[in-house]
């Protein structure tokens, strides 16, 4: 730093203290001005200062009120989260197959559940399938597959014969088969 900085901040408590002495003086003086002169008062830095930043925080105030008027049923933070989850289940009892949605909360964990229409305990979270647009539940450990599909799949493959035995009785002993 340079010697004139130096001596300029070593001056500072001195100023502060010769400004504070001064400050009731120089009021007064601005007030008699302003009486003379009006117009002083918006020609004054810290009244425009003041003036720009209340405008500014009601320019932002107007802004977000306009935000959430225009969003439609916008969540405020002042909701709660419920402490229940609507879900679309379906059965996984290839002879029941239904789905339906269901009222669960939020943190359950005990998987399977029992299904409204057959009663049993094969109850799992529903997916949309792609293909036919049929609701599916995946039971864990088995294919992921819609099996509305897969049945459908199944019916429409031809029937193929299999063989058990090898026509020539040369192609026994091969080990290719």
């Amino acid at each position: 730093m340079g010697e004139a900085r130096r001596t300029r901040l070593a001056e500072l408590p001195h100023r502060i203290r010769e400004w504070m002495a001064r400050w009731p003086a120089d009021l007064r003086d601005w007030r008699a001005d302003l009486r003379h002169d009006p117009g002083l008062l918006w020609r004054t830095p810290v009244i425009r200062v003041g003036l720009f930043m209340l405008g500014g925080v009601a320019l932002i105030a107007g802004a977000r009120w306009l935000a959430v008027a225009l969003v439609p049923g916008g969540a405020t933070a002042f909701e709660q989260a419920t402490p229940y989850a609507i879900l679309y289940v379906a059965c996984t009892d290839p002879a029941c197959r239904a789905s339906y949605t269901t009222q669960q909360p939020r943190d359950l964990r005990n998987w399977p559940l029992v299904c409204e229409k057959c009663g049993k305990k094969a109850v799992y979270r529903a997916q949309v399938c792609p293909d036919c647009g049929g609701w599916f539940a995946t039971a864990p450990g088995r294919s992921a597959e819609c099996q509305f599909c897969e049945q459908r799949r199944a019916a429409t493959r031809p029937a193929t014969d299999v063989q058990t035995k090898p026509i020539n009785p040369d192609d026994a002993e091969d080990p290719w088969k």
